[in-house]
């Protein structure tokens, strides 16, 4: 189908997308915003506890506690975000003065993060929490008006999922790329740190970097985007309290298909956070790799993630979206935790084994992808709960759907992070731990508690997924109801 032009736009009067192929360009730009998004995520996930624990000596406890209020409380700054993201009314349309005025707050917040004062743990605790909070509070209102953008450049069905395919790749492109030039240049090793991700100054080097990145890429989106402003639906204002959107929000665990596909991320959501937060725990202590071995897993996890941005297109043509999702996180729960459950039971390489790395490579990004993909899948079947709800009130909420996504993302990210804590705490593993010198026992309890975990949360949200009930083919059906095209019935 050819891009659409003003002159071929669909009847207005229900504020239905136009139905079309989005501009290639539009759609990078689209996409290239989710670069910010990507590195703030992986510098949570995988760098900021192992920074304030082993390098600074915060304990794990008072780390992973810090964070989960500050995204616990940040999650409801998307609901507020979502609400007057719908409500706008300006020359710039609904979204772009939000995504404009985000991007230096973000990344200056993000450079503090990671230049703490001296202070006692106390003092630490508060830090974390209070510009860990502004960093996701200033994020949120990029990402949130920009992913409500998402369903509004076009109603066609699977276009939806190739957009959120490249949000998503942008997204891991971005952490992955600025992770592996951490890993391989700012942490590499040296004779003072053969272990170079415990080297203080490297991540000073990161934070200046990784904010200037940010806040560059959010801009660039902004202004790639800006054309589509006098495509988008044309919608009135709907009047409502934050109270009203927050009891909007709750409310919308009515809708079946809203409910369901929330369960099914909030399983997946605790299990990637888990998987991030003990990541480099086991790069560095259970496989005992150094920042070498962690830059080459960033490098192939990105062929995964590019399998998962074209597989999930491809599978969900054949099998449909809800069965598409649980085959991937399926494919994700049969393979993340083989490297593990062999190693226990005694059939996989050593550590120094040359093929320890390659193996380990070959199961992790693999099951990584597909865990992404399930994930892509998720916000494209969630375009198609917002357009349910559209005819069933008469509103376009992108913003508030969205939010309501962001708002158990970050919960549950947040509960990632405190969960990989308590398992370190669990597993008694030592503070400022050196390589090679963290007892077997304390080794081998981490990883079973951490296979079991991801076991259960990803067949839980394979479960939910496919029961999600809303196909191709009722949402054709529905679009053109809209569009009144056929009769309502």
């Amino acid at each position: 189908m050819a891009d659409a032009t003003p002159s071929q736009s669909a009847p207005r009067d229900l504020a239905v997308p136009l139905e079309r192929k989005v501009p290639t360009r539009v759609k990078f730009a689209f996409g290239f915003g989710a670069i910010a998004f990507g590195i703030k995520d992986n510098g949570f996930s995988l760098l900021l506890l192992i920074y304030y624990n082993q390098v600074i000596g915060v304990p794990a406890a008072i780390v992973g506690a810090a964070v989960l209020i500050a995204l616990v409380m940040d999650a409801f700054i998307d609901p507020i975000v979502g609400h007057f993201s719908d409500n706008l009314r300006t020359r710039w349309g609904r979204r772009h003065p939000f995504i404009y005025l985000s991007a230096i707050p973000a990344g200056l917040f993000f450079l503090l993060l990671w230049n703490p004062p001296e202070a006692s743990n106390t003092g630490m605790f508060f830090y974390i929490f209070g510009i860990a909070f502004l960093v996701r509070a200033t994020m949120s209102c990029f990402e949130v008006p920009m992913a409500a953008l998402g369903p509004e450049l076009t109603s066609e069905y699977h276009e939806r999922t190739r957009i959120f395919g490249l949000r998503f790749f942008f997204g891991w492109l971005g952490g992955a790329t600025m992770l592996l030039f951490t890993f391989a240049v700012l942490l590499a090793p040296t004779p003072e740190y053969p272990n170079g991700q415990l080297n203080p100054a490297g991540y000073s080097d990161y934070a200046i970097i990784a904010s200037v990145i940010m806040s560059s890429v959010i801009l660039l989106s902004a202004l790639g985007t800006h054309s589509e402003i006098k495509y988008l639906p044309k919608v009135e204002r709907v009047k409502m309290t934050l109270g009203q959107t927050f009891r909007g929000i709750f409310g919308s665990l009515s809708n079946r298909a809203f409910l369901i596909l929330m369960l099914g991320g909030l399983c997946a959501y605790v299990s990637q956070g888990i998987s991030f937060g003990l990541l480099t725990y086991f790069i560095t202590y259970y496989w005992q790799l150094d920042s070498t071995a962690l830059a080459w897993y960033i490098f192939v996890l990105m062929f995964g993630i590019l399998g998962a941005v074209l597989g999930s297109t491809w599978l969900s043509r054949r099998v449909g979206k809800p069965r598409a999702a649980m085959l991937c996180l399926l494919l994700a729960v049969a393979l993340q935790p083989i490297p593990y459950i062999a190693r226990t039971i005694g059939f996989f390489p050593e550590n120094g084994d040359p093929m320890l790395l390659p193996s380990i490579l070959v199961f992790l990004a693999i099951g990584t992808g597909g865990l992404v993909a399930s994930l892509i899948l998720k916000s494209s079947m969630l375009t198609d709960v917002i357009e349910d709800d559209a005819e069933k009130t008469g509103r376009r909420s992108e913003g508030l759907f969205f939010a309501g996504q962001f708002f158990l993302q970050k919960c549950v990210s947040g509960a990632g992070v405190f969960i990989s804590a308590a398992i370190l705490t669990a597993a008694a593993f030592p503070d400022q731990a050196v390589p090679g010198e963290v007892a077997d026992t304390v080794l081998r309890d981490l990883a079973l508690i951490y296979v079991a975990l991801i076991m259960i949360l990803g067949s839980a949200a394979a479960y939910f997924m496919n029961r999600f009930p809303i196909n191709e083919d009722d949402h054709h059906a529905r679009i053109a109801r809209m569009r009144g095209l056929t009769e309502t019935t």
